[in-house]
């Protein structure tokens, strides 16, 4: 059977980082790769290293000095572990979660055949226990667990994610997004080449759920509003289809900003939709990554 190898994203949070450790760890994880995306002059890597000294898996770390995005920090990594030669089977999980026992015993029992497979535990988060199978319904931009729709397609959990040592050998998600909707493009790219999507309720992530990206914040709105837009462009519509998709978008954006600056009592969900109209238009992209405090 192949390696296991875990990717995440440290961000800041050295105690929220060592926790995650501590359970890939206990559930056997051969090799740790830890992208350190905290922008913070490795304030927090340090007490990081110094914590996951005891804990008893390889742990590799990658210091870019920048926030990466979670899209291309993930695609850093497997370009690593690619060049280590032989075949690992990948675990991406969120720096914010935990495993129940027995989780990546399941996982890997689930993507353990010739195919390509993607598998994903339940999701005990926020809003209690959860399937990780979802779909995306491509009309009115919404997630949801009881199916299609009248277009959509199906969708994993990105809490956690096993992928078969196969896929372990390319960039997994487009870079063009930054922290949302790369979960998004990926199920469908994926779907569209054969890859099997598999969810595995006998295992659970434990999720805390914006744990590093500020539900709120201008980070928060700007990325988000940018992930909706981009989708137009990335779900296999020719040009009439990405121009309705684009319309519906808009509408559906000017109402969500309307609603999140009531809700919270800010402009920053108008500030962070036009922010993301402007570069998309101008073909470019922030980070917003906020300062250390």
């Amino acid at each position: 059977m192949p390696k296991c190898v875990a990717v995440l994203l440290h961000f800041r949070s050295a105690a929220m980082t060592l926790r995650c450790l501590q359970s890939l760890a206990s559930e056997g994880v051969d090799i740790v790769v830890v992208v350190d995306n905290s922008e913070d002059d490795g304030a927090s890597i340090v007490p990081l290293r110094s914590g996951a000294a005891h804990i008893p898996a390889e742990i590799v770390y990658l210091e870019p000095g920048v926030n990466l995005g979670f899209a291309a920090g993930v695609n850093r990594a497997v370009e690593l572990i690619a060049g280590w030669g032989g075949e690992y089977d990948l675990l991406l999980i969120n720096s914010d979660a935990s495993l129940a026992p027995g989780t990546v015993g399941h996982l890997r029992a689930a993507v353990a055949d010739k195919s390509p497979v993607i598998a994903a535990p339940s999701i005990d988060g926020p809003t209690g226990l959860v399937p990780a199978r979802t779909y995306y319904r491509h009309l009115s931009a919404t997630i949801s667990p009881a199916g299609p729709g009248l277009r959509g397609h199906a969708l994993l959990g990105g809490a956690c994610l096993m992928l078969h040592h196969t896929l372990v050998h390319e960039p997994i998600f487009d870079e063009t997004f930054f922290f949302y909707g790369d979960d998004i493009e990926m199920g469908y790219r994926m779907a569209q080449r054969g890859v099997a999507l598999v969810d595995v309720p006998e295992g659970v992530v434990i999720h805390e759920g914006s744990g590093s990206s500020g539900n709120g914040s201008i980070f928060y709105e700007y990325h988000m509003s940018r992930a909706h837009l981009l989708l137009v462009g990335r779900l296999g519509y020719g040009m009439a289809g990405r121009f309705g998709l684009g319309a519906g978008r808009l509408f559906f954006l000017t109402i969500r900003a309307l609603v999140r600056s009531v809700r919270h009592r800010s402009l920053r969900p108008w500030k962070g939709l036009g922010m993301a109209l402007s570069d998309l238009l101008r073909g470019r992209r922030r980070s917003l990554t906020p300062p250390v405090r």
